[in-house]
Formats: structure tokens, sequence, C-alpha cells
């Protein structure tokens, strides 16, 4: 999940330059293509380790909790956050910043959980 985040940070802006720079079908394709593949290696394990980081008492509570509230917000929210990026910035790469700022997030709380419960 680290690999995935760094990926996503060091990869979103050049995957939309690219878009921008060649706005074809071909090559919106592969940015989802690779996009949807970072988001694989980092969802795929996401279920385990929620579930190692609470306690079996807590753990679909914790689970639940944690998950139902952080999808809606950062992935809900996504498209309007996009959109008043590009408005405030006038940059059609501006849900770059986005992403690499949710992948930011994402690898903060991934080291600080792995200091926290040796993983």
């Amino acid at each position: 999940m680290i690999g995935a985040a760094i990926l996503f940070m060091v990869t979103a802006y050049p995957a939309f330059a690219l878009l921008e720079a060649n706005a074809s079908l071909a090559v919106l394709i592969a940015m989802v293509c690779w996009i949807s593949l970072l988001k694989s290696f980092f969802s795929g394990a996401l279920p385990s380790l929620m579930a190692r980081i609470f306690p079996v008492r807590t753990r679909v509570s914790g689970m639940s909790l944690s998950y139902n509230v952080s999808v809606p917000i950062f992935g809900g929210f996504a498209p309007f956050f996009a959109q008043s990026l590009i408005g405030i910035t006038g940059s059609k790469l501006a849900p770059s910043y986005y992403m690499i700022a949710t992948a930011t997030l994402s690898l903060v709380a991934l080291l600080m959980l792995r200091r926290r419960c040796r993983l």
C-alpha cells in the first residue's frame, strides 16, 4: 500500500499532463488503466490492514465507521473538489493535485500505522 501511495503521488500529475497534451481515447484508456491498477494494489490490501488495526471486539464497528465515513468524504466529493480546483487554478491538471494530496494523506497514515502496529 505504501508503494501504491507513492506511485499515486509520483504519477498523478504526469498522467494528467499526458492526457492534456494528447487528448485521445487511447491515452484516456491508458490513464484509466494505470490509475485503476494502482487503486487495485491499494484497495486489495486495505481490508486485511483494517482488520489488523482494530481489535476483535470492535473490528466490525471500527472498519465500517472508518470506511463508510472516509469514502463519501474523499471519494464522493472528489468531482466537486476537482471542478473547484480547475475553477480556482484555471488548469485542467488541477485534479491531479487532489490525487496527490489524498495519496500524501494515505502515505502519512500508513507510515504512522506501520510504526504503531509494527506492520
